[in-house]
């Protein structure tokens, strides 16, 4: 690649907020030596030898110094990796350091620092990059450990590494320059020059070696010095200056020996021999400078040597500066070894810039860089080939550096003084945090309390700095103003006085900060660095379109333009056209120049504004603030006049500026797979801080130059239209002009004000949620591509750029941007070769690429895309701002993002008309076809329908049913009718109008829908959302027409998959829906089937009174229908081998082998009819009145539905009798559980007597009517029920129900009451005998027996319910003779004199009986013997 015509300063402003180390080191120095040497400020470097090799660790990594008395500044910079710990300060206490001539030195594990101080020399020696911990470099973001890392004053403690000057003796010196040197066996040679005229040599051991430290004064070359030397020691010489005193020297190896070469004040430089100790060579200066006899007696200010290593790397480079009074010389020489001997070659001769004062100067392989300073204060660097002997030959070629700060800050009238101020102060680029910083503080002891002091400037951001600032003014203003009333104008007046001084402050804090020390030059990447007392800046190469503009008149050449370097004639016409656009910028006031950037940013035409400024420069206007100068419309007539082909020339310089090369589809990104390894070397190319920063800067610089010369280029081309005849264009150039050249002139403006807008507006912070939710939203889109950088969060991008806000060119590089840049130049070749000068070969070309990619006229998409991802969602507006009134690149994309920002900044309603805009160029645009819809489909109404839909799903994670039913409908209107997304449309639009409560149109647009199945999903929701809402009544009185089955189906479904005690029960919305349908069936079974699920799962006494509320509902409902129809259908459970059962079983076989026949699953039902409902109803009546009745029986009383067997035995332990003996008679069972359990409940009342549940379940039976004579007992009242239960339940020949009573009585051996036993003796006399039998009362039994014997012989018949006696005449009566039988054998088997008594009464009653009976058989026989005698 060519050597760079010129070069552009870079400054690194935002990169000075390291976190310093700071290291304290006693040298044992004696006090007060500071005030005795005042030593300059000075700055230096060191770059890594394989810096420019593309596979090293070291690739564009350095090392720079500062020293300010005792203090030495240590930074390692690196380019393409952040690293940390890379900052330290150690001062070294009384002891200043010597300047310019700290040097640095590699070995194969170690980096070698050597320092030297006015009574001591150091060795510092640190890790090598190489050797220090390196995972993960190649990865994303990495951070590296600095070789300043893990730095600490133990560094500094090893006795071999350090050595005090004259320490245990007298001998002490005074020192002015030093240079040191690394030998390859690790010896540290160090080389004082003294005032006196000689060199002191100090050696350090090597590396880890306990050596001892030599100390050697070199010799004067002849026997009277050295005699003088050795008779009066060095103490004594002190404080007389030699005139043979070393000014600069520098070591450097040659041929095995190591030689220290000397400037000194008699003009000579003297060659030593550190191995000899000799001076082997001796050379006047002077003599190799023609006319130099003037020079001779003038004394020598301070003459400087440099180094630098030729082109085979061992041949050496000297540089020597002279500096005289009047005249200054910079003389480069050439060692040679000739016959033994050593010569020095003259290699050039240059004159030095005689209005400035140098303070450094650099040789690289054929380039010597120097600065300066100008009486002005500003600072100089210029560089040019040193070869050759004439100085005429040799032409010092400018680096542009950034102008000074103007004192004054314009001042729009729109804006207020605070606005203007802080957006000046606080622009990108312009002070450092530190600069404003240090302002504030003096701004703030001079007005007042120096708040700003409790700031810590390490964590400080332009925000809080901003916020700081504004206070610390603000206060100072009401503190002036009082209490005291003052005018607008007088107010105004005073915020401007405020800010003023304020920035004043600035511009001189940064005119300090700004100051040269020293310049850093890398020979292997050929990067050159501007060390500032507080600041760095690197000088880039600029592109030829540059150098034309910022060149001084006469300063560009026909060679300087290559994209046209083949046509002479147009190259002399672009140096022409330089000129004339220097002359219009120079004409241009800076009001002028402001307001122009104004008018373009408020969409002002720039050709119209162009137009008014050329204008009034050429004096059309009387009323132009802008004065036209004769002079000025002459010369640039003339200028004008000159150029052979002015519409030419202006073509090519435009295609020049014009970054697509007129195709803007070839900017378009490239997906192609770089090669791996290739990638790998260069995926952290200039991706550190510190090199976006450079890269973010320079892209602004080409940004802003190419705008001013575009906005100079538009005025020159209005005034040539305006001049007319007084150029050299013909009419058809002049109408070409007009209507061509001077639009795209204007277009080519506007996209380079885009790219310096992007280049210096910051990024905002995101917060986290914001970045969820953007990544949602982005998914709702599909849109997954790496360009809209997902990976790399604002909050990561802003913690490796330092805490500073990063700009979005900065942000843009640290994400997406920087990858794509790096691919690009890799394809491009510019990495092939492993070592190659990245500075000079690979930077251009990387900030071309970053312009490219941001560049507006482009089919790529990439950036904006990028702001969208990094939701920098104001930033993206104010530039689609800025491109849509006159850019046609992208703009329905444009429109989408748009739309997308603005729904992220709560404007809706413009986002929904962003939306529809960019619809119409959807199938042009590579972004909304590949990226957003991701479709082969190129069909114009099906793209249209596919972009809606992507839409709406933008516009659902924002919640907006409104405008998603917008679009939708516009969707819909423009679908085809047999589109696939119709059915989604509708469904879309179904949805929100639900959700808004638009029931109707949700109904209209459910029925709408073509496709069943979405309509049914549509009704199923449809149907949960009015329920949920409780909108049951409008509900149910939609037609559904062709929609009943499904309506019903999905209440069915909701019903028996809901919770039963829920709020809102399906169940009930089924049973109001068929009954507003007539279906009362359908109800019914609802109902039935809502009550026996409760019955089943929900076993609490609030389910069963729900059970029982939804049986009557359900025998309301059947009750109403047709007593033919009047039944529903119950499903009946199959039963089916649990899945337990058939572990281990074959599906197919049996146990025997047998194939098994598929079974035959048939669904068992049962009718159940109105009547069946009653009973079931009837059973949950009953256990709601055992629960209500007793709350402790409602955990036995609940679960399962009970049999009416176990419903009658809960209803009699309750004491529910009345109850038990209905259901007994409703399901047709015995009564006998129920007699049973009220004769225990009579017994246990009358042995235990009065408990408090016997009041209870007494009250709750029917005791019939009582007329008592006294007050009744609970026992009395549960007898008297039992014997109204007996005569009211007792049937007709069959008095079980006394037998069972009595039975039970007794077997609780309880005595029969009275009433019972006589009730049972008109009934059943001979079951109560053997009754009393059976349960051994014999005497009882006896009794009976007997009273019975007379019952039947007609005495007391009536107390056994006998119709008659036993007579000749009336029908036969019976005695229970097998009971008698079994009476008198229980009588005969007893011992017990009363029983015996009791047998022979019986058995006397028996005979007395069986006489009786005979005499009446005899007259029976009689008498029916009479009355057949008598027929």
């Amino acid at each position: 690649m060519a050597e760079p015509s010129s070069f552009h300063e870079v400054p690194l402003l935002r990169d000075e907020s390291s976190r310093w180390k700071d290291l304290i080191i006693s040298t044992g120095a004696s006090q007060g030596v500071l005030q005795d040497v005042n030593l300059p400020d000075c700055a230096g470097g060191y770059a890594y030898r394989e810096s420019g090799l593309l596979t090293s660790l070291t690739r564009n990594r350095f090392i720079y110094w500062r020293t300010s008395h005792d203090v030495l500044e240590l930074t390692e910079i690196s380019l393409d990796h952040n690293l940390f710990g890379n900052a330290v300060r150690i001062r070294l206490q009384d002891a200043p350091i010597l300047p310019r001539r700290i040097t640095l030195h590699e070995t194969h594990s170690h980096v070698v620092i050597l320092v030297a101080t006015i009574n001591s020399v150091h060795r510092l020696v640190l890790p090598h990059p190489n050797r220090l911990h390196r995972n993960d470099v190649y990865s994303h973001n990495v951070t590296l450990p600095s070789i300043f890392a893990d730095i600490s004053v133990a560094n500094f403690r090893d006795a071999t590494n350090f050595h005090v000057m004259g320490q245990g003796g007298s001998t002490s010196y005074e020192f002015q320059t030093v240079s040191s040197w690394l030998t390859g066996d690790g010896e540290a040679v160090f080389a004082l020059a003294t005032t006196a005229g000689s060199v002191i040599l100090v050696k350090l051991p090597p590396i880890g070696v306990q050596g001892i430290i030599t100390q050697h004064e070199l010799k004067q070359a002849t026997v009277m010095q050295r005699l003088w030397t050795g008779l009066v020691p060095a103490a004594i010489r002190k404080g007389q200056e030699s005139m043979d005193a070393t000014t600069s020297l520098t070591l450097h190896p040659l041929n095995h020996d190591l030689f220290a070469f000397c400037t000194c004040k008699d003009h000579k430089l003297r060659m030593w021999s550190c191995k000899s100790q000799t001076c082997v060579l001796t050379l006047d200066i002077l003599d190799l400078i023609p006319s130099s006899d003037s020079l001779t007696d003038q004394p020598a200010s301070k003459h400087e040597i440099r180094h630098a290593l030729g082109s085979d790397s061992h041949t050496l480079i000297l540089g020597v500066y002279l500096s005289f009074a009047n005249q200054s010389q910079f003389v480069i020489l050439q060692p040679i070894l000739q016959d033994g001997q050593y010569n020095l070659a003259l290699v050039g001769l240059l004159n030095d810039d005689k209005t400035n004062t140098l303070v450094d100067f650099g040789l690289t392989l054929d380039t010597l860089w120097a600065t300066w300073n100008s009486p002005s204060g500003e600072t100089v660097v210029k560089f040019t080939t040193y070869e050759g002997t004439s100085t005429r030959d040799r032409v010092w070629n400018s680096v542009f550096m950034e102008p000074l700060h103007s004192p004054d800050v314009i001042i729009p009238p729109f804006l207020e003084p605070r606005e203007s101020y802080l957006d000046h102060v606080f622009h990108p680029g312009r002070f450092s945090l530190q600069s404003i910083y240090r302002a504030l503080n003096i701004y703030s002891r001079s007005s007042g309390p120096a708040s700003s002091s409790m700031l810590d400037l390490v964590l400080l951001t332009p925000e809080v700095l901003r916020a700081e600032v504004t206070e610390v003014i603000e206060m100072e203003i009401q503190q002036k103003v009082g209490g005291s009333e003052m005018s607008q104008e007088e107010y105004r007046e005073l915020l401007e006085q405020s800010w003023s001084r304020f920035y004043t402050c600035c511009v001189q804090y940064h005119e300090v900060a700004s100051k040269p020390l020293g310049i850093l030059l890398d020979p292997n990447t050929g990067m050159v660095c501007l060390l500032k007392k507080n600041l760095l800046s690197v000088l880039r190469p600029c592109d030829a379109v540059e150098h034309m503009y910022l060149a001084p008149s006469g300063g560009c050449d026909v060679q300087d333009f290559p994209f046209v370097a083949s046509e002479k004639s147009v190259c002399r016409d672009l140096v022409t056209l330089g000129d004339c656009l220097k002359m219009v910028s120079h004409a241009l006031s800076p009001e002028i120049k402001m307001s122009f950037e104004h008018d373009v940013y408020q969409l002002e035409k720039p050709d119209v504004i162009a137009q008014q400024i050329a204008g009034d420069l050429l004096g059309e206007t009387m009323e132009s603030p802008q004065v036209p100068s004769i002079t000025f419309v002459q010369q640039l007539s003339s200028s004008l006049q000159a150029l052979q082909d002015p519409v030419r020339a202006i073509l090519t310089l435009l295609n020049a500026m014009d970054l697509a090369d007129g195709n803007p589809m070839s900017l378009m990104v490239d997906d192609e797979a770089p090669d791996a390894m290739e990638h790998l070397t260069t995926s952290h190319l200039f991706s550190s801080s510190q090199g976006v920063s450079i890269l973010a800067a320079s892209f602004v610089q080409m940004a802003g130059t190419r705008l001013q010369l575009l906005r100079d280029l538009l005025i020159l081309e209005c005034a040539m239209v305006k001049l007319g005849d007084h150029t050299s264009l013909s009419s058809d150039a002049m109408d070409d002009l007009d209507s061509e050249i001077i639009s795209e002139t204007a277009s080519c403006l506007l996209a380079y004000y885009s790219l310096h807008w992007v280049g210096s507006c910051l990024a905002s912070t995101v917060p986290t949620n914001s970045l969820e939710a953007n990544l949602r939203q982005l998914a709702a889109l599909e849109i997954t591509d790496s360009s809209v950088g997902l990976t790399t969060p604002l909050s990561s991008a802003q913690a490796t750029m330092g805490a500073h806000t990063p700009t979005l060119a900065e942000l843009f590089l640290k994400g997406v941007g920087g990858s794509q840049m790096r691919s690009k130049v890799m394809k491009a070749g510019y990495t092939k070769a492993n070592e190659c000068e990245t500075w000079t070969t690979i930077l251009q070309p990387c900030v071309t690429a970053l312009t490219q990619m941001i560049w507006p006229i482009s089919g790529s998409f990439l950036f904006p895309e990028f702001l969208m991802g990094k939701c920098q969602y104001a930033q993206l507006q104010e530039y689609i701002r800025l491109l849509n009134p006159w850019c046609d690149w992208n703009i329905s994309s444009r429109h989408f993002l748009l739309g997308h920002s603005l729904l992220n900044t709560g404007e809706p309603h413009k986002a929904l008309a962003c939306f529809l805009k960019a619809s119409h160029r959807i199938a042009d645009e590579d972004f909304l076809l590949n990226k957003l819809l991701l479709t082969d489909e190129y069909e114009g109404k099906k793209l249209d329908v596919l972009y809606y839909l992507k839409v709406i799903r933008l516009l659902e994670q924002f919640s907006m049913p409104d405008l998603v039913i917008s679009l939708a409908g516009t969707a819909l209107s423009v679908a085809d009718d047999d589109d696939p997304n119709v059915p989604t449309l509708w469904s879309k639009v179904f949805k929100y109008h639900l959700e808004l409560g638009h029931n109707d149109e949700a109904y209209a647009a459910m029925a709408t829908n073509p496709d069943p199945e979405r309509r049914r999903d549509c009704l199923r929701q449809f149907i949960v959302v009015l329920c949920k809402m409780g909108q049951t009544k409008e509900l149910i009185q939609f037609p559904y027409i062709d929609l009943h089955d499904e309506v019903v189906a999905i209440m069915e479904s909701r019903a028996r998959s809901m919770d039963l005690m829920a709020t809102r029960n399906f169940y009930d919305l089924l049973y109001a829906f068929h009954i507003f349908r007539g279906n009362y069936r359908k109800a019914g079974s609802a109902m039935y089937e809502h009550a026996i699920r409760l019955s089943l799962e929900v076993p609490t006494l609030d389910g069963l009174r729900r059970q029982a509320k939804y049986y009557l509902a359900a025998m309301n409902a059947l009750d109403l229908v047709n007593p033919d129809f009047a039944w529903i259908v119950k499903p009946v459970a199959i039963d089916e081998p649990h899945p337990e059962d058939l572990v281990g079983a074959s599906p197919k076989r049996d146990y025997n082998g047998e194939n098994l026949d598929p079974p035959v699953v048939r669904r068992q039902v049962k009718v159940i009819e109105l009547c069946d409902l009653k009973k079931e109803y009837q059973l949950i009546d009953a256990r709601l009145k055992i629960a209500n009745h007793d709350p402790d029986s409602v955990y036995t009383s609940m679960g399962p539905i009970l049999s009416p067997e176990e419903t009658v035995s809960q209803l009699v332990q309750t004491g529910l009798f009345d109850t038990a003996t209905a259901v007994c008679k409703t399901f047709k069972l015995s009564l006998v559980p129920v007699f049973e359990g009220l004769t225990t409940k009579c017994v246990k009342l009358s042995l235990n007597g009065l408990t408090d549940s016997a009041w209870k379940w007494l009250s709750v039976n029917d005791l019939g009517t009582l007329h008592p004579s006294r007050e009744l007992s609970p026992a009395d009242l549960a007898w008297r029920l039992l014997k109204l239960y007996l005569e009211k339940h007792d049937n007709i020949g069959d008095h079980s129900h006394y037998k069972c009573v009595i039975n039970k009585l007794l077997s609780l051996g309880y005595q029969l009451p009275t009433w019972l036993i006589n009730a049972y003796k008109k009934l059943n006399p001979a079951s109560l005998l053997l009754l009393y039998i059976t349960y051994d009362m014999l005497e009882e039994a006896t009794a009976l027996a007997m009273e019975y014997i007379d019952a039947v012989q007609g005495h007391g018949s009536e107390y056994f319910g006998l119709k008659n006696h036993l007579r000749a005449t009336s029908p036969s009566v019976w005695l229970p003779y097998q009971s008698i039988d079994h009476l008198l054998t229980a009588l005969k088997d007893q011992s017990d004199p009363t029983i015996t008594q009791l047998s022979r009464d019986l058995n006397l009653k028996l005979h007395k009986y069986h006489k009786h009976v005979k005499d009446l058989s005899h007259e029976m026989i009689r008498i029916r013997s009479q009355a057949v005698n008598a027929s």
